[in-house]
This record gives C-alpha cells, sequence and structure tokens, in this order.
C-alpha cells in the first residue's frame, strides 16, 4: 500500500459523526446518527439520515443481518462526496422501532407479539422503499451487503421503478445456512436454536448476545476465519456493542427471514445493471455464490477482493470503492447519473488540457 492510499484508508476509518441521538430509545452503535424517520403501514418508525451532495444521484445503503451502518463506514464516506446517500435502520435495529409503535419514542410492543412476518426480507424492503419514496428518492442504486443483498434484491423485486442498479457486496440470495462454511449443517441446527433460545431464562439470552463484546470475541472470530487479519477492532466494537441491544427474539425471527428468503426462481429476471463483490476468504458468503449470480442477471459484473472475508467492506474499503466507482460510472443511466458522467467527462478533458499545457 503506497503512502498515498494509506492516508486515505486511514481518514476513511476515521468517519465518524457520533452525537447525541434525538431517539431515546436508540441502541447506538451508528457511524452516522438517524435524524429523519418515516412511518411504515405496520407501524414501525425508520430512522434514518441523509448525506453528501445535494442533487447528486441517489444511492442507499442496506446493512447486514442486525447491523446499524458501522460496515459502511468507508465505502459510505467515500460514496458521499459525489452522491446522495440514505442510510437507515431496519426495524427493531440501532434507532429503529419494532413495528405497531404507539408513540415518537416508543420501541413498540412486547417482543412477544412480534411475528416472523415482522421480520421477513420483503417486509424489510419495504421499510427501504418506504425511506425511498419519503425523500422521493427514484432510480436510487441500492447497495447490499451480507444480508443486505436479499433485501436489495427484494427492493428491485417489489419496487424495480426505485431501483437503477444494484451493488451486492459478500452477500447471499438465498439462506445463508446452506452455504454458512460451506455447509448445510446451519440450517438442520437453526431450528434448535430458534425453536431452544425462547425456553431459556430472558437473562441469560440477553448475555448470549452480549457475550460477542467481550475483548476474546474477535481474536475467536479470526481463528473461525470469520474475520480476516485486516478487519479493524474497532469497527468491529462498533457492531458487538450494538448487537448486545438487540433484542433476542428479534435476532431469531430476522435469522429467520434471512433463512426462508430466496430469489432463486426469479433471479434471471433481474434487469437492473448490478456489480457483485466476493471475498475470496468470505465463509460466509463463498465467492462461488457470485458466480452464480451473475450467471443469472444480465447485464452484471464480478469482482473478487483478493484476501477479503465478509468484513471486506472494513478491511478493503479503498479497493471496492474503485471497483464500485468505475461501474457506477459505466452502467448507470438517468437524467442525475448522466450528470454526473457529464462533469466527470468534463474534469476529465479539463485534468487532460492541464496536462498538455504543463508538457
Amino acid at each position: 500500500m503506497t503512502v498515498d492510499e494509506d492516508l486515505a484508508l486511514t481518514a476513511l476509518r476515521s468517519q465518524r459523526s457520533w452525537g447525541p441521538s434525538r431517539w431515546p430509545e436508540d441502541r447506538g452503535g451508528h457511524v452516522w446518527p438517524k435524524d429523519r424517520e418515516v412511518v411504515t403501514d405496520d407501524g414501525a418508525r425508520i430512522r434514518y439520515t441523509v448525506r453528501g451532495a445535494e442533487g447528486g444521484p441517489w444511492v442507499v445503503l442496506c446493512s447486514g443481518y442486525l447491523c446499524p451502518d458501522n460496515f459502511w463506514r468507508g465505502l459510505g464516506a467515500a460514496l458521499m462526496e459525489r452522491h446522495r446517500v440514505v442510510v437507515l435502520n431496519y426495524r427493531s435495529v440501532g434507532a429503529s422501532t419494532h413495528p405497531r409503535a404507539t408513540g415518537p419514542h416508543a420501541t413498540g410492543p412486547g417482543t412477544t407479539d412480534l411475528t416472523d412476518e415482522d421480520f421477513s426480507i420483503p417486509r424489510v424492503a419495504g421499510d427501504v422503499a418506504a425511506v425511498l419514496e419519503a425523500e422521493g428518492a427514484h432510480d436510487a442504486v441500492a447497495m447490499g451487503h451480507s444480508m443486505g443483498c436479499q433485501v436489495a434484491l427484494q427492493l428491485w423485486r417489489s419496487r424495480p421503478e426505485l431501483v437503477a442498479g444494484l451493488v451486492l457486496v459478500t452477500g447471499p440470495f438465498a439462506s445463508p445456512l446452506h452455504t454458512f462454511y460451506g455447509s448445510r449443517l446451519g440450517a438442520h441446527l437453526f431450528p434448535l436454536a430458534r425453536h431452544g433460545l425462547p425456553l431459556l431464562p430472558r437473562a441469560l439470552q440477553r448475555g448470549l448476545l452480549k457475550s460477542p463484546r467481550l475483548p476474546i470475541a474477535v481474536p475467536v472470530a479470526r481463528l473461525a476465519r470469520a474475520l480476516g487479519p485486516h478487519t479493524p477492532a474497532e469497527d468491529m466494537a462498533d457492531y458487538l456493542r450494538h448487537l448486545g441491544e438487540i433484542e433476542p427474539t428479534v435476532a431469531l425471527r430476522l435469522a429467520h427471514g434471512m433463512h426462508t428468503f430466496d430469489a432463486t426462481p426469479w433471479l434471471h429476471e433481474v434487469d437492473a445493471p448490478t456489480l457483485v463483490v466476493v471475498g475470496s476468504r468470505d465463509t460466509f458468503s463463498p465467492p462461488e455464490l457470485g458466480e452464480r449470480v451473475i450467471e443469472r442477471i444480465d447485464p452484471s459484473e464480478l469482482v473478487t477482493v483478493e484476501g477479503g472475508t465478509h468484513a471486506a467492506l472494513l478491511e478493503h474499503p479503498l479497493e471496492i470503492h474503485d471497483a464500485v466507482a468505475d461501474f457506477l460510472h459505466r452502467r448507470l443511466d438517468g437524467p442525475a447519473w448522466r450528470r454526473l458522467a457529464a462533469r466527470d467527462a468534463v474534469s476529465e478533458a479539463r485534468g487532460w488540457s492541464a496536462r498538455r499545457a504543463s508538457a
């Protein structure tokens, strides 16, 4: 890595704009505090923020399983220089409430009232659609990481008029439990966890979700190849702290939503330009999944991040940003995207003229 790349990476990783939350029930873990909300048709209050260039093309960041927004720290900050970027929390995550919340500062009903349907991928994608509609954001690029790839695909399926393109980063298009560590064992064990965890005392349930906060968590994750040697521990700390604030029932129901989602039957119908980014060492969403996606979606492209794990967004933000920026420049159409391309062309021409004059 060059000195310039090292400085740029340090700047990206230092992106934080924490401050007092306006939402008393906020579970924390944010890079960008959420200052707006939209109420969905089932009463969930989805909190979000909009950052970046006024009038720029829209990008919406679809986070992974129980993630607030910390995995987007590097790529999101870079995109905000030239795009209008929506960063949201899914229902019951971060600052957002459970469904059927009864007031602006209510988290929602007791967790015993929540259902599997409340946390299906189509329902979560509906949260994203509600935010885009509230902002009048059409022709957005939906960028997904991990479970967020499922959400982005479902967003296209449900509301294609909102989606100009897809960027799918280290994530599945069907149940991740069928490919987790190259085995289907997770799919067989999950029903035991799903039905067994609620039988445990509530304090023990919460303790299990708080256990990843222990100092040993990240080293163990590296030994298990869930994270790589370049995964910044300080970035994972935000996610792990937030994880301890999640209701165990929410964690199980959202995992069930991931497990039962399957885009395979209609993946070939996706006609939005799609970039697939895989990590060569990803044990959660193996790189072979990306190859299957580009076999089914036209037009689509595949980028492999050598040495990248499931946390490649944190490990290699500059490499991923360069691939995403190049893809958006070449593939996206629409008024805002054409204006951005025209500005790029003018800047490139001016740079060429300046170089020629100094030659």
